[in-house]
């Protein structure tokens, strides 16, 4: 590794480091200064208030680490040109390419540890810190942190189960309803009065199972006092928990439901949305680094200032286009790629132009 190359990379990786210590400390002392008033009603434990911001910490880190990186990439580019270091660079050969590669490197990894963070460590810490905010905050010192209404929740093969009722200190839930599919039809509607995990297993009471044909028609029912169903993978803590948001999910967990989902015959469109920008987000990263560089090299005065500005506004106008995009694929106005990577496509476009035309 040349000295040159040392030193660009010294410059890069301290601007991200500072950077994220400052968004992040930033977005706890707002979070906290909004949440405290609640913390302070409901008598939390120092503790449990430590632990949810441990838990949030992940979630916060790939929200800010784009605009750390194009922060350092602004920043990078516009010491060495403040300094001149970037005309006597050039004047000895060096392009911008060349000294664009070991940022891009660097954004490589980040957007390999984004993707990791996103697959394993993210969707983790955000189901305990939401256990730790329903238990703990919402419904302090209260009986309801056990009892869920109205519990929805599709297992596998497209099991869809509903609860009217679930108690999760007794493992028990009424009003019981469960439908099955087979080749995108419903195959079983199974109704009880209540549900009881005993020794592992589910024991339902007082219902009926009705049967359907291949295309509809009821091909049979019978009626049971009690019935241990078999194959059922479901836990009392899926029940009490509910359904997994896609960004408490892994890629793996996603694919899976939209798999078991469209053998129910439901709609994925969303799904599919979400499943792409599992890859799409952490790949911003690296558009993100070539549009500051390619951007950098054209200004020719300003400091950290307006490299602050200009990482602000761009990472504004960027996530406010993916979210726009992915609330249009939800709603199935854009196609779940175009919604996913539009943002990117468009941004990634703006800086091979800027880097084109930016003086080697």
């Amino acid at each position: 590794m040349s000295l040159i190359t040392r030193y660009v990379l010294r410059l890069f990786v301290t601007a991200i480091a500072v950077s994220l210590v400052a968004f992040v400390s930033i977005f706890f002392v707002v979070d906290l200064i909004e949440q405290l008033d609640r913390f302070l009603d409901r008598d939390v434990a120092p503790v449990y208030i430590a632990l949810y911001y441990v838990y949030y910490l992940p979630y916060i880190f790939v929200l800010t680490i784009p605009v750390s990186l194009l922060l350092a990439s602004l920043y990078t580019f516009g010491q060495l040109t403040r300094l001149g270091e970037l005309t006597a660079m050039k004047a000895s050969g060096l392009s911008l390419y060349r000294l664009l590669r070991p940022l891009l490197l660097v954004s490589v990894v980040v957007c390999a540890g984004l993707f990791w963070a996103g697959e394993w460590l993210v969707p983790h810490t955000s189901m305990k810190r939401a256990e730790i905010k329903s238990e703990h905050v919402d419904m302090q010192g209260g009986e309801e942190q056990h009892v869920r209404h109205d519990v929805y929740f599709r297992g596998e093969g497209g099991r869809q189960t509903y609860m009217r009722v679930f108690d999760g200190r007794s493992a028990k839930g009424t009003g019981i309803c469960v439908t099955e599919f087979s080749g995108g039809s419903i195959s079983s509607v199974l109704t009880a009065e209540s549900a009881v995990w005993t020794d592992g297993q589910w024991l339902l009471s007082n219902g009926v199972e009705r049967r359907f044909q291949i295309g509809g028609g009821l091909s049979g029912f019978t009626s049971f006092a009690a019935l241990e169903p078999e194959g059922w993978s479901e836990t009392p803590e899926d029940f009490l928990r509910g359904q997994k948001r896609p960004e408490e999910m892994s890629y793996g967990e996603l694919a899976q439901l939209i798999r078991n989902v469209r053998r129910g015959g439901g709609d994925v469109q969303g799904y599919l949305v979400d499943l792409n920008l599992k890859i799409a987000f952490p790949s911003a990263g690296l558009i993100i680094v070539l549009l500051g560089g390619a951007l950098a090299s054209h200004l020719r005065r300003g400091g950290v200032a307006v490299g602050f500005a200009l990482s602000i506004g761009i990472c504004f106008v960027y996530w406010g286009l993916l979210r726009f995009a992915q609330a249009f694929g939800h709603a199935g106005l854009l196609p779940p790629m175009a919604a996913a990577w539009g943002a990117n496509a468009l941004f990634g476009l703006l800086a091979l132009v800027l880097l084109v035309r930016a003086p080697k």
